[in-house]
């Protein structure tokens, strides 16, 4: 039994002496055995269901389906007149044949005419909630298990869109409707399940643990675990423990749904506006009052929720129980001392809830996983019959017991920053994501250090995580560094402040480049691409909306660009073409090896004109095959479209309400040449039009920013050109007098790319309960 000497020693602003509300019931899913907690769900918790055939059938833009009265025969003339290309066609018009305008007057189509295709293409932050319902709903009538996996690709930060708030979206609106499959999938975005093409470099004997590439890394398994069947010797997650416990902040604040709003619960900002200022309460006192006041009665209503919310429960439960038998594990092999043992600790610890901060906070989970840890009252707490008290000291066994040593074990880069112990950063061993927000801190306290570590980068002597950082935020930095222009003297003295900042920003560049180069070998170990050519889009619309990282669609399609030069097999590859109002090949070959220098040839080139995607085949790409008399055989096959889709008007009345593809189609057989497979990527903040439908062959509709779907793609195979053979007759005799049978390709179309880009065996364990 603990004794009172224990409580007496400790902190004074420990758990034990806070104020900090702990207190959960008492619940005894806790403890079940993992099949009894499995048969406990499937009692408890029943979908909820949309009542079928109360809503009215929508048309493929969500919107409600029209009825257009027959009107009065009308002469030939007038019915010629309004079949001619120079009818004007009002939305009404467009929208029954599946067509809209794009912002620049251009004709697009409003669905793929497949739901899960439109659902891979407009699973994005642009799609409003009541769109993505539809789309959800319907997409998983049709195939839930594909439905599933399109939504765990949203997520998945290595193989997919890398999309968090997308995905909780669509994971709220499977808490609703398929509650007990959300739930027996939570683990896969946890696991490591993820292969890394290449093996890690053996590690220094003074090396205590593994080398963290990035926040999601997890290394060799136990394949004697049956829980663990799925699990890749130095894989990575979908997703991160962070995940895990932002899902159960939605439920308890009752955002867990389709039309839930998780970005306001993930950044809270303080209102310092003037009239909160006026009535906020300056007397230090009341104000604590007030707090403890909220944070009582939050605290009562998680309990209320774990009481009356059998999902909540179960949601809750289910987490906490998968921390804990994870912390378990990683306790055993920090225990055992052993080098390899070491290195398999996961990073359960580094996200793991701590006292008092924001997951605690709103969800007091830490009470359900320290009870988990620590089940008998009457060993660790001094009045057991104290429910409250014994969790306060489960929760300071947690923190001491697991949490501390096993985050010191890792070496998490906070610890050392909150302690101002910078000297004992390993920065080779600092994640990709803290090694972006942290750097110029890096430089600030201790520069000397972190100086010599990126010229050790620069000179191929040290590496550095960059592998899921995204590429607009590389490029947007790379634009960014050495932009100040300071003068480095004033009249005749020096601007030493100036001087220093130019060092600095030139070293923070030379880290932008080692991150790029680690960015795309990545990438360029999942495979390559053959005869392949990237179109940028950098028209003006491009850079109009911004991201919270500062970065615009314009980066995205930059970065993009570039990496498709980069992995591109030769004798293709090392270049691409920019298109606006005057399209334009750049040969990257020459512009330098760093992401710097790349960018700064890219920003000489004409930028900020239309979007006129028909030029770049009419005026670059087939003038040229024309004059150089260009075979078939060496045109380029495959043509990755970086862009927004808000594409140019035709110009004529014969072609006025032709979209884009269609023109290019025309120009091509014009030309007599087959179109190449068009990759058409959207980059949009605000529109899910669609450039090509499953009627047209050839084509793949993807979106996102993340060079997850690029690696996922290489590795699926998905634009291989190995698509299916099928036999087709033709209506030739042989001389035989029998219809010969003849064997010819079939297109790639939309569907196909989205069920090769699903298909990696890393979305094989996922399965869908209800």
């Amino acid at each position: 039994m603990a004794s009172n000497s224990d409580a007496a020693g400790s902190q004074k602003h420990s758990v034990l002496n806070s104020s900090f509300p702990v207190f959960l019931p008492e619940d005894v899913a806790l403890h079940m055995s993992e099949d009894e907690f499995q048969h406990l769900l499937k009692q408890q918790i029943h979908p909820n269901g949309l009542k079928e055939g109360s809503e009215q059938k929508s048309t493929a833009n969500g919107s409600q389906s029209v009825t257009v009265a027959e009107n009065e025969p009308k002469a030939p003339f007038v019915a010629g007149l309004e079949n001619h290309a120079a009818h004007v066609r009002t939305d009404e018009q467009l929208a029954a044949n599946n067509q809209t305008l794009t912002e620049n007057g251009d004709v697009t189509n409003i669905s793929s005419k497949h739901v899960l295709v439109d659902l891979f293409y407009d699973l994005g932050q642009a799609t409003g909630p009541e769109r993505l319902k539809t789309l959800l709903k319907d997409a998983w009538n049709e195939d839930p298990l594909l439905t599933l996996k399109i939504i765990f690709n949203a997520r998945s930060i290595h193989l997919g869109k890398s999309s968090r708030l997308t995905a909780y979206t669509a994971l709220g609106w499977m808490a609703e409707n398929h509650p007990l499959t959300l739930l027996a999938n939570l683990k896969w975005l946890v696991r490591p399940v993820i292969a890394k093409k290449a093996e890690p470099k053996p590690e220094s004997k003074d090396d205590s643990i593994k080398k963290l590439e990035d926040d999601f890394e997890m290394v060799e398994v136990d394949e004697s675990d049956p829980s663990k069947a799925h699990d890749i010797k130095y894989g990575m997650s979908h997703g991160y423990w962070k995940d895990l416990l932002n899902l159960v902040v939605f439920s308890a604040n009752d955002q867990l749904k389709f039309d839930g709003d998780p970005f306001s619960l993930l950044t809270q900002v303080i209102d310092n506006t003037e009239h909160p200022k006026e009535t906020r309460n300056w007397d230090p006192k009341v104000a604590k009052e007030n707090r403890h006041r909220q944070r009582q009665e939050h605290n009562q209503r998680v309990q209320d929720k774990l009481k009356n919310d059998p999902f909540h429960r179960a949601l809750h439960i289910t987490v906490a129980r998968m921390f804990a038998e994870q912390l378990k594990s990683d306790k055993a092999l920090l225990d055992s001392g052993k080098a390899s043992d070491l290195k398999k600790i996961s990073l359960a610890a580094k996200w793991a809830p701590t006292f008092g901060e924001f997951h605690d906070k709103q969800t007091f989970i830490q009470s359900s996983i320290a009870e988990i840890l620590f089940p008998d009252p009457a060993l660790h707490c001094p009045d057991a019959s104290n429910r409250e008290l014994y969790l306060r000291h489960a929760r300071e066994l947690y923190r001491k017991q697991y949490a501390s040593p096993l985050r010191k074990a890792l070496g998490i880069v906070e610890r050392e920053i909150a302690a101002k112990t910078f000297e004992n950063i390993k920065y080779e061993q600092v994640p990709s994501l803290a090694m972006d927000r942290y750097s110029p801190l890096f430089m600030q306290k201790d520069e000397e250090r972190f100086t010599t570590y990126v010229n050790n980068v620069t000179a191929g002597t040290a590496t550095v995580s960059g592998a899921t950082l995204l590429p607009s935020t590389l490029v947007s930095k790379a634009r960014g560094t050495g932009s100040r222009q300071v003068p480095l003297r004033e009249g005749k003295k020096v601007n030493f402040k100036a001087i220093k900042q130019s060092n600095q920003d030139k070293i923070l560049g030379d880290l932008v480049d080692g991150q790029w180069k680690t960015l795309v070998q990545r990438v360029r170990d999942a495979g390559t691409l053959q005869s392949s050519i990237a179109v940028c889009d950098v028209s003006g619309s491009m850079g109009v909306k911004v991201f919270k990282d500062g970065s615009c669609p314009m980066d995205s399609a930059i970065g993009l660009s570039l990496l498709i030069s980069e992995v591109t097999a030769p004798p293709f590859g090392n270049g691409f073409i920019t298109f606006e109002t005057y399209p334009a090949y750049i040969s990257t070959s020459g512009a330098g090896e760093g992401l710097r220098e790349q960018v700064r040839f890219l920003e000489q080139s004409p930028w900020g004109g239309s979007t006129d995607l028909v030029a770049v085949f009419t005026k670059v790409i087939l003038p040229m095959a024309i004059k150089n008399k260009l075979k078939q055989e060496d045109m380029v096959k495959q043509v990755f479209v970086f862009s927004d889709m808000q594409f140019n008007e035709a110009y004529g009345a014969e072609s006025r309400w032709t979209s884009s593809f269609q023109r290019v189609k025309e120009a091509y057989a014009e030309a007599g040449y087959e179109v190449p497979h068009l990759i058409f990527w959207n980059l949009a903040g605000n529109s899910t039009s669609k450039p090509a439908t499953m009627d047209d062959a050839n084509t793949s509709l993807v979106s996102g920013y993340s060079q997850g779907m690029l690696r996922l793609f290489l590795e699926t195979g998905a634009f291989d050109d190995d698509h299916e053979i099928e036999e087709v007759e033709v209506g030739v005799e042989g001389a035989d007098g029998m219809m010969e049978i003849k064997k010819v390709k079939k297109n790639i179309d939309p569907l196909t790319v989205v069920k090769k880009s699903v298909a990696h065996k890393a979305y094989s364990m996922l399965e869908v309960v209800d």
